[in-house]
């Protein structure tokens, strides 16, 4: 794939992930015997930074980790994708953040995550970091995930505009003190998070981006496809394609990399939307998440 015209920051999580295949979720007090357990560097931020690498944009991570060995296999996992790396904060004494996860055999997921290190990534930090690395080139977007601490992220993004910077949000986790307004220009969500954040009656809309005051608003349906919203204009519909799903870990940050690096490279919002969907679709064919996204995206465009 070619490279995009503009950079990407990345400022988000990085995790270990545990995977664990279930035949079903359990009850409270119920123990389940796993038929499988692998382990992975995860997190919203790492995978869709390495989404987005992969896909062609020039990729900075921004996020912490720590100085254990989960760390060390992090950096190493997201500069073998062809993230940048020097960014990434390493406090002492604090573990890189630990994901839990449970797969069930029709590829649904539940995930609990220990989030450590991501706990103490900083804006300020960040900002210290950028300005003594002026080898990193000024990107055109910074995607924003909620596994770090929301101040933090926001402060971010209240500073991207000085920088030249539009700013997309990840709104997931489930925002705990709302959307600020007019924090970014992008925002990307699934169904549930589009209730949280947009009310119950979302799909009811005429216009998200309009309601919320923002330029634009993806929202991600799963099989039902994806819903594109941009401030003035008439809701675009992607369908989904057609996949025997095998689990659903990690899609929807392969989804949100791909279409930021799709816009990094000048393509419209719906464009961008439509590829995402097709990656993003074969990533549930296979089982993890990042670890699968070359040979799902390889297959995207096969």
């Amino acid at each position: 794939m070619t490279h995009a015209s503009e950079p990407l920051l990345v400022f988000g999580s990085i995790n270990q992930d545990i995977v664990l295949s279930v035949e079903h979720f359990p009850e409270p007090g119920q123990t389940l015997m796993a038929s499988g357990t692998q382990t992975a560097i995860g997190g919203k931020g790492a995978n869709q930074a390495i989404a987005a690498a992969l896909a062609g944009a020039r990729t900075q991570m921004i996020g912490a980790v720590g100085q254990d060995g989960g760390g060390t296999e992090a950096l190493a996992a997201l500069e073998g994708a062809g993230v940048g790396t020097a960014l990434i904060q390493r406090p002492a004494d604090i573990p890189t953040g630990t994901a839990y996860i449970s797969v069930r055999g029709d590829g649904e997921n539940t995930i609990v995550v220990d989030p450590g290190a991501n706990h103490a990534v900083r804006t300020q930090a960040a900002e210290e970091a950028l300005a003594d690395q002026p080898e990193i080139p000024d990107a055109g977007w910074v995607l924003l995930s909620l596994e770090v601490p929301e101040c933090e992220a926001f402060g971010f993004a209240a500073s991207a505009p000085a920088r030249g910077m539009r700013t997309a949000l990840n709104a997931s986790p489930l925002l705990q003190d709302g959307l600020p307004e007019g924090a970014v220009d992008l925002l990307i969500v699934n169904e549930v998070e589009a209730a949280a954040v947009a009310g119950s009656d979302w799909a009811q809309s005429p216009n998200l981006a309009d309601q919320l005051a923002m330029e634009a608003v993806v929202v991600t349906q799963g099989g039902a496809g994806v819903r594109v919203d941009e401030r003035g204009a008439d809701p675009a519909h992607i369908p989904a394609i057609s996949v025997t799903v095998r689990d659903t870990t990690g899609c929807g940050d392969a989804f949100a990399g791909v279409l930021m690096s799709r816009l990094c490279r000048g393509e419209t919002l719906p464009d961008a939307a439509a590829a995402a969907a097709r990656c993003a679709g074969h990533v549930a064919e296979f089982s993890g998440a990042s670890a699968t996204y070359r040979e799902a995206f390889a297959r995207a465009e096969g």
